[in-house]
């Protein structure tokens, strides 16, 4: 039996957004905390993630539709619920220690022309000072563009 996905309570006295993307497609493997779609509301653009795991079996929304608290945004089958976690686990997991291998040779070569570059968080203004993480989007390997 499918189990609908709709949106959360936002906060800070947020009702409803209008939706910048869809993150998932049908038939995607959806993991619980994984962001669904962009949310502009009238304070920012932020990721909504899922709270529900499974296989989507429907999208309600699209790009442009404005969304009230509440509303339906997905169905997932959850049946696929053991398996959608799975997958995301383990990814991170074998993925560092290749990242770490190459990290002390990559410096020797060229340290002041190539490397790696650390990416801290940047200033996220209106006296936001931490946040938790969500997911992270990108694995080891991807080629970031600015």
């Amino acid at each position: 039996m499918p189990t609908e996905f709709t949106l959360p309570d936002l906060g800070e006295n947020i009702e409803s957004g209008d939706v910048v993307s869809v993150m998932v497609a049908i038939g995607d493997t959806l993991a619980e905390d994984q962001p669904v779609i962009e949310l502009e509301t009238d304070k920012a653009v932020i990721e909504v993630p899922s709270s529900v795991a499974g296989t989507i079996t429907e999208i309600l929304i699209q790009q442009g539709d404005t969304l009230a608290v509440g509303q339906a945004i997905l169905k997932v089958e959850s049946a696929a619920q053991e398996q959608s976690a799975a997958p995301a686990t383990p990814a991170p997991q074998p993925a560092a220690p290749t990242e770490e291998a190459p990290t002390p040779a990559t410096p020797t070569p060229a340290p002041a022309t190539s490397g790696p570059v650390e990416f801290a968080l940047p200033d996220l203004g209106e006296n936001i000072e931490s946040g938790d993480v969500v997911g992270v989007m990108v694995v080891i390997g991807d080629t970031l563009v600015e």
